[in-house]
């Protein structure tokens, strides 16, 4: 889902890629999601989503980036296609990282976990918990955007 022109900046939040401010992270968005999805276990995947996406985002930046990383948090409210959708989008200035979301070979969950290949498995979480994940490297930032259709499609 790319970006439009008429995307509304609902609220935003930026500190450090650090896990000092988790809280400060997840509060902010957990009270975003549930002031505009009604149904809980719609928002709580999609919050599950969003926890995967920044934990993955401030180990990458704690293990990887030689200066601190920052991470913003925008909520936005998008209009595609006659349809209303809640995007949490996250800009981290750590090392470029493209989960390749949809363009990776699936999970088998069904394979012991022993057996499994390491990784992929936060990844396929958010691409099962959300309507659409979308990456870029924008202006030497990581980009990475996580939707959800809060408007219920006509029959």
């Amino acid at each position: 889902m790319e970006s439009s022109d008429a995307d509304i900046v609902v609220d935003s939040l930026e500190y450090p890629a650090s896990m000092d401010h988790w809280d400060s992270f997840t509060d902010f968005t957990k009270s975003s999601i549930t002031k505009f999805i009604s149904d809980s276990s719609l928002a709580y995947k999609f919050f599950l989503a969003f926890e995967e996406l920044i934990s993955n985002i401030i180990r990458s930046s704690e293990k990887h980036s030689a200066r601190q990383a920052t991470l913003a948090i925008r909520i936005l409210k998008r209009n595609l296609d006659d349809k209303d959708w809640l995007v949490v989008q996250t800009v981290d200035t750590g090392i470029q990282f493209d989960p390749h979301y949809h363009q990776r070979n699936p999970v088998d969950t069904k394979q012991p976990v022993h057996e499994r290949a390491i990784g992929g498995l936060g990844i396929f979480l958010i691409e099962q918990s959300v309507d659409c994940a979308h990456y870029q490297w924008l202006n030497g930032s990581n980009v990475n955007e996580i939707s959800i259709c809060i408007q219920p499609v006509s029959s």
